[in-house]
């Protein structure tokens, strides 16, 4: 069926003019024939919440009766309908969807009215003289393009207010977490109030802080903070749990959190998020790093907890690279000694002593294995993580006991080696 639409090729150029009579019948029956059409609309369409408050009766029956006017006006002229007056007849659509969730009840308003509007042309023709097939195809070409076309105004207009309601809202929620975050806010009660016009609820008893980067090889993904949004979505967390990639590479978790014994829960979560990316992954060899922070009351210890977890993430990738979770707690005495970078060298050199000179043959292999050796505490596991034989790793333990002229097996002793490890690698 050939549409009538502004400029499209394919409309008829000069299409007959349909009959005076059958014309002068339907502008008779024009008020009847809307109220008709505005008595369908509003028995037939199912208003709800997602489309805002329904229009007013009268306003329908007006949107019907410019809706007439216009197949008037066009079958007398026997021309297409113009963009005016497409958007006339589509402004109460329009109004609407710009308020609306959802457009279809709107875009339902405007098939039903046309198929009560073609039945009344219908039942007008019928006994007609001049109702033959060709002027019946003329007229559905006029309603149903001029449907169309209307349905495509109102479309686009719902479409452009939604993507701009979706960026307020985006760029609402990034102010309300950043400040969370960020601890640049005044009033807690404030920032409860523009949770809730964002249907944000916010826990006022506290939160832990968790930040998570996507590791893949060796390197963390420069956009890992989205992917790791999407991998998120499909884990069950409790209510209140807020999420927010807060730059591309990054994800920040807020934990809602009566105590640090919900940190637990919090950890779980970050070895299902490990899960769920190892899965989805496949032969990316994609895995989760994360810094859990402490737990700090109120929301004014948000900031704190997340500067935890920065600081935990940051430490954690150094000293531990293989593994998922760093808590906070975990990394203090490390954190502690490097404020201080003068001090921490002088322990690592009082304790490694000859080691911390490059010019040592095999240094590199003699740090490996002290490593291996204090993380596992036997030889026999030690030669499995680095894959050498027992003897070797023996040979390598009396050439340390050499170096550092004491014993390695006594606990303080294993205690300030490790601790200086550590902070070589902070250093």
């Amino acid at each position: 069926m050939a549409r009538l639409a502004p400029g499209s090729k394919t409309a008829p150029k000069s299409p007959s003019n349909l009959p005076a009579g059958l014309l002068a019948e339907l502008g008779r029956r024009r008020a009847g024939m809307a109220r008709h059409m505005a008595r369908a609309v509003v028995s037939l369409v199912r208003w709800d919440d997602s489309t805002g408050v329904p229009p007013q009766r009268e306003a329908i029956v007006r949107a019907c009766e410019a809706g007439l006017d216009l197949f008037l006006a066009t079958a007398r002229e026997a021309r297409p309908a113009t963009n005016e007056e497409l958007r006339r007849v589509a402004q109460l659509g329009i109004l609407q969807a710009r308020s609306s969730q959802s457009v279809e009840p709107i875009l339902a308003a405007y098939r039903i009215a046309a198929r009560v509007a073609w039945e009344e042309i219908l039942r007008a023709w019928r006994g007609h003289p001049d109702g033959t097939p060709e002027a019946i195809m003329i007229t559905a070409n006029y309603v149903f393009a001029a449907l169309d076309q209307v349905a495509a105004e109102v479309t686009k207009t719902y479409l452009h207010a939604r993507e701009q309601h979706m960026q307020r809202g985006t760029r609402a929620h990034d102010r309300l977490f950043h400040s969370l975050i960020s601890d640049n806010f005044d009033s807690e009660l404030e920032l409860q109030k523009q949770a809730l016009a964002l249907n944000t609820p916010i826990t006022a008893t506290g939160y832990i802080a968790l930040v998570c980067k996507l590791v893949i090889g060796n390197r963390e993904s420069e956009r890992g903070g989205q992917s790791l949004v999407e991998v998120a979505a499909s884990i069950d967390v409790p209510r209140g749990v807020l999420m927010h990639p807060t730059d591309p590479s990054t994800l920040v978790v807020l934990w809602p959190a009566e105590s640090m014994t919900d940190g637990d829960a919090a950890r779980q979560f970050v070895i299902q998020l490990q899960e769920e990316a190892v899965q989805r992954s496949r032969t990316a060899r994609a895995r989760v790093r994360a810094g859990v922070g402490g737990y700090h009351s109120g929301l004014h210890g948000i900031s704190r907890s997340f500067l935890e977890a920065q600081q935990a993430i940051d430490a954690g990738r150094k000293l531990r690279p293989d593994a998922v979770v760093h808590g906070h707690d975990e990394v203090i005495p490390h954190l502690v000694l490097t404020q201080n970078p003068q001090l921490a060298q002088r322990f690592v050199s009082h304790n490694l002593g000859r080691l911390t000179n490059p010019k040592v043959r095999n240094r590199e292999q003699l740090l490996d294995t002290l490593e291996a050796y204090l993380v596992t505490g036997s030889v026999k596991e030690a030669a499995s993580t680095l894959h050498l034989h027992r003897h070797t790793v023996l040979y390598r333990l009396e050439k340390l006991r050499e170096l550092l002229g004491g014993d390695l097996d006594s606990p303080p002793a294993r205690l300030r080696l490790q601790l200086a490890l550590d902070l070589r690698k902070l250093l």
